[in-house]
């Protein structure tokens, strides 16, 4: 049985650096797809029929994932993004909304996602060996 997140078009707005998606049971949102809702393709499918959403296979949006992304100080040193958790994150770029538009299941007419600017992102990515816990 495949496995489907949801991703929110209505609640990843254009300043929203990382595409929101549904949290387990219909229960909140989240923009790290490890902790997003799995949902079978007929749940999918029921989210999904008034457009402002779109369901797509787990493994579709994990190869547009990043790892925890992290910001620039004003000292010059790295902090976290997000609240000092680690986060599998899908940048909210042109770029990973076509990957997604094109691989979601068909539910009918789809709203239009806002991507963010390529030049108001301030998401900075470090290689995996950097990360922690990275080998």
């Amino acid at each position: 049985m495949s496995e489907y997140l949801i991703a929110h078009i209505g609640h990843t707005i254009k300043d929203h650096e990382h595409i929101t998606w549904w949290r387990p049971d219909s229960k909140g949102y989240t923009i790290c797809i490890e902790k997003a809702g799995l949902y079978s393709e007929q749940e999918a499918r029921g989210i999904c029929s008034h457009g402002c959403c779109i369901a797509v296979k787990k493994a579709e949006a994990a190869k547009l994932s990043r790892g925890t992304p992290y910001y620039r100080r004003s000292d010059g040193t790295l902090g976290k993004l997000y609240d000092g958790d680690s986060h599998v994150v899908v940048p909210n770029g042109k770029t990973e909304w076509a990957a997604l538009l094109a691989a979601r299941v068909d539910c009918g007419k789809t709203d239009k996602p806002t991507p963010r600017a390529p030049s108001k992102a301030r998401a900075i990515y470090l290689p995996t060996t950097l990360q922690e816990g990275g080998a």
